[in-house]
Order: C-alpha cells, then sequence, then structure tokens
C-alpha cells in the first residue's frame, strides 16, 4: 500500500456497493451486512456525483489526511468467516461485516479502518473485464445467484 492507504472504486449493483480490483482478482465482491449501508452513508453525505457509476474508496490502517469516517474491530465472525467492524459514520453510528477478502489488503484484521470517499477520477474504468482465459473470484456476491 502506499502512504499506508490503497484506493478501490465501488459501484453499485443490483442495490449493493461492489468492486472489483485486478491486483487481487477479484470481480464483483460484495460490501454486505452493514457496509453498503456505510457507504451509502458516506457517498450521500459527500454528494458524490454518479457515485453509483463509481467513485474512489481509500482506506487504511492508520489515520490519513481527509478520512470521512473511522471503524473499530467489534469482533471476530464465529462462523469463523470475516470481522465485524463499528464506528460513527456520517454522523450515525453504524456496525458492518466485512468478509475474508479484508485480508488480501491486511495481515490480520485490523484494529481501525479509516475511509474516505470521492468522486471517480477521470480516465478510471471501475470495471475489470479479465483478459480471456482468466476468471474473477468473490468471496461474497450482489445478488442471491452470485
Amino acid at each position: 500500500m502506499t502512504d499506508n492507504t490503497l484506493t478501490l472504486y465501488p459501484y453499485l449493483d443490483a442495490g449493493t456497493w461492489v468492486f472489483d480490483d485486478e491486483r487481487t482478482g477479484l470481480q464483483g465482491e460484495a460490501f454486505v451486512l452493514g457496509a453498503t449501508e456505510m457507504i451509502s452513508a458516506v457517498v450521500r453525505a459527500k454528494a458524490i456525483p454518479n457515485a453509483e457509476q463509481g467513485f474512489a474508496l481509500t482506506f487504511g490502517a492508520t489515520a490519513f489526511d481527509g478520512y470521512d469516517a473511522r471503524i473499530a474491530w467489534q469482533r471476530a465472525d464465529p462462523g469463523g468467516g470475516g470481522n465485524w467492524y463499528a464506528g460513527d459514520v456520517a454522523g450515525q453510528p453504524m456496525e458492518c461485516w466485512l468478509c475474508p477478502a479484508l485480508l488480501l489488503y491486511f495481515q490480520g484484521p485490523p484494529r481501525e479502518i479509516f475511509v474516505r470517499a470521492e468522486p471517480l477520477p477521470a480516465g478510471v474504468n471501475p470495471r475489470w473485464t479479465p483478459p480471456p482465459g482468466v476468471t474473477g473470484r468473490r468471496f461474497v456476491g450482489a445478488s442471491p445467484e452470485a
């Protein structure tokens, strides 16, 4: 991670925020169980134009200039996958579950995660199309059939 932050480009799919990340091979990875609601709260609070088509979500385990929200680790999922986080997001106490994909970005579940949402930079396509012979993977999908 550069400067201890990483940026993903979520977009809305069937009412759920998802992201693609060529570096990890993730395609259509969904933010579920409170995470979509957290993201929507930040996007609304910041009035990010056309966010449903994609926006920049920068995150890291340490505070950085201009972060919009801080969520803190609460507990591991008793089912063995993922971790629960909570914090004040856009003036509301919220909680979310982050799936095991989190460990593709951190060596272990960080004690805190700081996030910032910004408009999609010019020229960035949030959707990744894998090359022939490569299949995107996901831990959690946006729709029941995913």
